[in-house]
């Protein structure tokens, strides 16, 4: 039977301790947004659920003294018995089968559109909903699940980000495993996934729910069609890089000259919205679009100096000098300095930013930037020594690809040692960059005796 991964996630309203609507929906397992002790709390979904067990259990027994002997823990209150973005299985001694407690992070932000909130916490939050999903697949019995948005209640987060980050990091981590294995994802028990929408006032439940829809409809044709999608668009995920590095980098050992890099980098990278902006309107809320259109935009780039390059060769736009003298060139150096600023911020922000999960893929690219500077100082190289006859359009391409200097022209000025040094400084990086990607990427391999 094909599962599809659209027609399993369902949006409901109600509490999700509610005995009544579970047994209705078959649902034999819920997730408690819990704290890192598992101990239970006073309120939120934690502490109803815990409340909701309890009313099942004999008199004098507590849910969390359960959860304890489960888990053989011991009853030491502030024992972390879970950490933050994992998840960890219970019984549900009466409520419903199993419980699966999972612990949320704390929105860092001070908005309510979640700007302020730091890249760290949103990655948390979102393995929370990997987590849950590697439990479903190691117990083969779960069938129907019961899901509240984690981190919407007293960690803080603004409801419609953490239901953004819940949908699609449930819908993403159900995708990957159905790519993985997809007849086991067929054969497994797993058929439905409700997600429970609650607010003790009605007028913000229902306003809520609409939000929860309308998410939800924006990642369903995507799901229906086995893609996963992407919950954040370029301005915010810098936003929240920049959160990040100006929050905690001393935390981690960045000081001085380190954090001040980091920071100036991430600021010059803010420049260059207008490219990344170009990935979310052709890629939209697509993931594999969005890696398409960087694909895309990456090769059209390296294929920039070639066009004016022919341009110049065929005469093209000759009537309009401005294009030649200014427009040109400062399209090429926009676009060479946004490649390489990207490419040193994969290796200065390796800790913050996901790698690629791809190492073929990596070279690829990082291949086609190289292409794209070397033409782009090609390009340069043309258009500042053409006026004097020395350079030809095959000398330049030469000059750029393999730092060849034309004969005709000397070291006399600062422009002739700028572009030296500047052939040399791009061919060393691209060279350091990709000695660090086989480094990080190195295996011993086996090989049959």
């Amino acid at each position: 039977m094909d599962k599809n991964i659209a027609d399993m996630i369902k949006i409901v309203k109600g509490k999700i301790e509610d005995s009544g609507k579970i047994n209705l929906r078959n649902i034999d397992t819920i997730v408690n947004a819990a704290n890192p002790t598992l101990m239970g709390s006073d309120q939120g979904v934690d502490g109803s659920i815990h409340a909701a067990v309890n009313s099942f259990l004999e008199d004098g027994k507590e849910y969390a003294d359960l959860i304890c002997r489960e888990l053989g823990t011991g009853n030491e209150k502030n024992k972390i018995r879970c950490g933050r973005g994992q998840a960890v299985r219970t019984e549900g001694y009466g409520l419903c089968k199993n419980v699966i407690h999972v612990v949320g992070s704390q929105y860092d932000g001070n908005g309510t559109r979640g700007v302020g909130c730091s890249s760290s916490r949103i990655m948390l939050l979102e393995s929370c909903y990997y987590d849950i999903i590697r439990v479903v697949r190691e117990n083969a019995g779960i069938r129907n699940l019961g899901v509240p948005v984690i981190g919407a209640g007293e960690y803080g987060f603004p409801f419609k980000l953490a239901v953004k980050v819940a949908l699609a990091g449930i819908g993403n981590a159900l995708t990957e495993w159905k790519d993985e294995d997809e007849e086991l994802f067929a054969m497994s028990s797993l058929e439905h996934i409700y997600f429970y929408i609650y607010d003790g006032n009605g007028e913000t439940c229902n306003k809520n729910f609409k939000t929860a829809e309308r998410v939800w409809n924006g990642y369903k044709p995507l799901f229906r069609n086995g893609k996963k999608v992407v919950f954040q668009n370029s301005f915010m995920a810098h936003i929240r890089y920049m959160n990040e590095i100006m929050r905690y980098d001393r935390k981690r050992g960045y000081f001085a000259t380190a954090e001040a890099m980091r920071v100036l980098l991430m600021a010059v990278r803010f420049l260059f919205m207008p490219v990344m902006m170009l990935k979310d309107l052709f890629g939209k809320a697509g993931w594999e679009k969005r890696r398409k259109a960087v694909e895309w935009l990456a090769l059209v780039k390296a294929l920039l100096p070639i066009f004016f390059f022919l341009f110049w060769q065929y005469g093209f736009f000759m009537q309009d000098p401005i294009l030649y003298e200014a427009a040109f060139p400062c399209i090429i150096l926009y676009s060479m300095s946004d490649t390489v600023t990207y490419l040193l911020t994969l290796l200065m922000m390796a800790d913050i930013q996901r790698p690629s999960a791809n190492l073929i893929r990596s070279m690829i690219m990082l291949f086609v930037n190289y292409i794209e500077v070397a033409l782009g100082l090609a390009y340069l190289y043309f258009f500042h020594y053409k006026d004097k006859g020395q350079v030809s359009i095959y000398d330049a391409a030469r000059f750029g690809l393999l730092g060849t200097r034309a004969e005709a022209v000397g070291l006399e000025t600062f422009a002739d040692y700028a572009f030296l040094y500047a052939d040399a400084a791009v061919k060393f990086f691209f060279l350091s960059l990709v000695f660090g990607y086989f480094a990080n990427h190195m295996k011993q391999r086996k090989f049959r005796s």
